[in-house]
C-alpha cells in the first residue's frame, strides 16, 4: 500500500503503522512534525559484490609460479658466472669417537653415583648447576705402593765391613792413586741396601750381600726414624740375611705371597733404595718365573728367580717385589747389565717362600748349606724336558739311590724338571738329610727313585805347583 498525496490517508504515520479506519485516526498518535531537507545525496555506486575464493587462488598460484621462475633463473646464472671461482672452503668439526665395547666384554670399573650436595662449596653461586667432578679410583700401582713402603727400609753398611768393593765409588784408583783422599769428607763411607721388615719384633729380611761380613747395620724406616740393628745371620750361597732391630716403634710387616701365586705378565712392583734413594718405586711386569740362576757368594748356588722389567738398580738389594694385592712375591737381588750399572730391564728376585724358608733355617739354628745328589749332567737332546744324567759320582747319594748315566730326572718331588740346571736349584735349596722322590725315564720306562739329600763337599782348592 502507498501513501500518496492524493491518498486520503496521506498523513504519515511515524510509527509505520497503518489505521484499519482512514476516517479515524488515534488519539494517542503523535502529530506528525515537519521534515526539511537540506541536501540530498545519491548513491553513485553499488556495494562491490564478494570475492570468489577459486579466484584468489588461481592468483596467488600464479604470482608463485612466477617467483619459482625467478628463482631458478637466478642460481643457474650464478653458476655460470661463478663457475671459475675456487670451492668454498667446508669445515668438518668432529665429535669424540666412543667406541661401543663387544658384547659380552667385562666392565673394567663400576661407574660410581655422585649425589648433588644441598649446599654450595665456597665460591660457588648457590642454586647454580653444578655438574659432579669425576672420581677416579686409585692407581693399582699407588695403591701397592701405599702398602708396601710402610714394610721397606734402608740398610747402611760401614764400607770397611762390607769385606768387598764400596759401589759408590768410581773405580778410578788405578788411574788416580790419590782419589778416595781427594773425596770430601762428608763423602758416603758406607754401602746400601734395602730390606723387609719380616716381623713386629724388629726382623728384617734382606740380601747376604748387602750385610757383607758387617755385625752391626744402621736401618732407616719409611718415616726417617733410624735405629741400629745386628745382623742375626747369613747364607751367602743363596744371598739371604736377616737383622734384628731393637725398637719401640709400632713396625708394619710385609704379608708375603708364596711362590705358587706368581704368573708370567702380573703387575710387579719394586720398592727400595736405588742409590740411596729411599722408598723408591718403580713397576713392570713378571717376566718369567723359575729363572735357575747362579747367585750367592763364594760357594754360590742356583736359585729359581722371578724375572722382572721393573726397573732395578744398586741399592734395590734387599727390597720388596710386590704384586697388585700389596703383597711381596720375592726379594730383588741382582740385575744383568750390558757393562753399565744401569738397568736395561733383566731384574731377578729371589721368591719369597726360599727366602723365608733359608730365615727358618737362620733362625732354627739349622743348616743353611747347599742341598747335594753327585751328578753331572746336561739338558737333552731335541727339545725334551727333563735333566740329562751324564756321571754318577762314586759315595754319592745318586749312587746310593741307584742314578745311573743315561737316566733322565723329570720331577723331583712331583715338581717338573725342565733343564739340568733346573734340577740344581731344586736339589740345592733342599735340606740336607731331607728325603725326595725322583721320578726317571729308563729305558724308555718310568721308575720312581728315593734320594736323601747330601751335604756338598768342600771345594778343594788347587794345590801351589812349586
Amino acid at each position: 500500500m502507498s501513501n500518496g498525496p492524493e491518498d486520503p490517508r496521506s498523513e504519515w504515520d511515524p510509527l509505520g503503522w497503518e489505521l484499519e479506519d482512514s476516517g479515524q485516526q488515534a488519539s494517542s498518535v503523535p502529530v506528525p512534525r515537519e521534515v526539511e531537507v537540506v541536501e540530498w545525496i545519491p548513491q553513485s555506486s553499488p556495494p562491490p559484490p564478494p570475492r570468489n575464493p577459486a579466484v584468489v587462488m588461481l592468483v596467488a598460484s600464479v604470482l608463485l609460479a612466477v617467483l619459482g621462475l625467478v628463482g631458478i633463473g637466478i642460481g643457474v646464472g650464478s653458476i655460470f658466472f661463478n663457475r671459475d671461482a675456487p670451492p668454498p672452503e667446508i669445515v668438518v668439526v668432529s665429535g669424540p669417537q666412543v667406541v661401543s665395547a663387544p658384547a659380552g666384554a667385562p666392565t673394567l670399573q663400576t661407574p660410581l653415583a655422585v649425589e648433588p650436595s644441598d649446599q654450595a662449596p665456597p665460591g660457588e653461586i648457590p642454586g647454580a648447576v653444578q655438574l659432579p667432578s669425576p672420581l677416579v679410583p686409585d692407581d693399582p700401582v699407588v695403591a701397592v705402593a701405599r702398602a708396601v713402603i710402610p714394610s721397606v727400609v734402608l740398610i747402611e753398611v760401614n764400607v770397611d765391613e762390607l769385606g768387598q768393593e764400596n759401589p759408590l765409588l768410581p773405580d778410578l784408583e788405578e788411574e788416580n792413586p790419590d782419589f778416595e783422599s781427594e773425596l770430601p769428607e762428608d763423602f758416603p763411607r758406607y754401602g746400601q741396601g734395602s730390606g723387609i721388615i719380616y716381623d713386629a719384633s724388629g726382623l728384617i729380611l734382606t740380601n747376604a750381600h748387602v750385610l757383607g761380613e758387617a755385625e752391626m747395620v744402621r736401618v732407616q724406616f719409611a718415616d726417617g726414624t733410624r735405629a741400629e740393628g745386628v745382623v742375626v745371620g747369613t747364607a751367602p750361597a743363596t744371598d739371604v740375611g736377616l737383622v734384628r732391630v731393637e725398637t719401640d716403634m709400632a713396625l708394619t710387616p710385609a704379608v708375603f705371597a708364596d711362590r705358587s701365586t706368581i704368573e708370567v705378565g702380573q703387575l710387579a712392583v719394586a720398592v727400595g733404595s736405588p742409590f740411596g734413594l729411599q722408598q723408591s718405586v718403580t713397576s713392570g711386569i713378571v717376566s718369567a718365573v723359575g729363572r735357575a740362576i747362579r747367585e750367592g757368594t763364594g760357594d754360590s748356588a742356583f736359585v729359581e728367580m722371578i724375572q722382572t722389567d721393573a726397573p732395578i738398580n744398586p741399592g734395590n738389594s734387599g727390597g720388596a717385589l710386590a704384586n697388585r694385592f700389596g703383597q711381596v712375591i720375592g726379594m730383588n737381588t741382582l740385575i744383568q747389565t750390558d757393562g753399565s750399572m744401569g738397568n736395561i730391564g733383566l731384574g731377578f728376585a729371589i721368591p719369597s717362600d726360599i727366602a723365608l724358608n733359608i730365615v727358618q733355617r737362620i733362625l732354627n739354628g739349622e743348616s743353611t748349606e747347599l742341598g747335594y745328589l753327585g751328578v753331572y749332567g746336561t739338558d737333552p737332546e731335541m727339545g725334551q724336558p727333563g735333566a740329562l744324567v751324564v756321571e754318577v759320582e762314586s759315595d754319592t747319594p745318586a749312587e746310593r739311590a741307584g742314578l745311573m748315566e743315561g737316566d733322565l730326572i723329570i720331577l723331583i718331588d712331583d715338581e717338573v724338571v725342565s733343564t739340568f740346571t733346573e734340577l740344581a736349584a731344586k736339589v740345592q735349596f733342599r735340606v740336607p738329610g731331607t728325603e725326595v722322590e725322583l721320578e726317571v725315564v729308563r729305558n724308555d720306562e718310568n721308575i720312581t727313585l728315593t734320594v736323601v739329600i747330601g751335604t756338598r763337599p768342600p771345594v778343594e782348592e788347587p794345590e801351589d805347583e812349586e
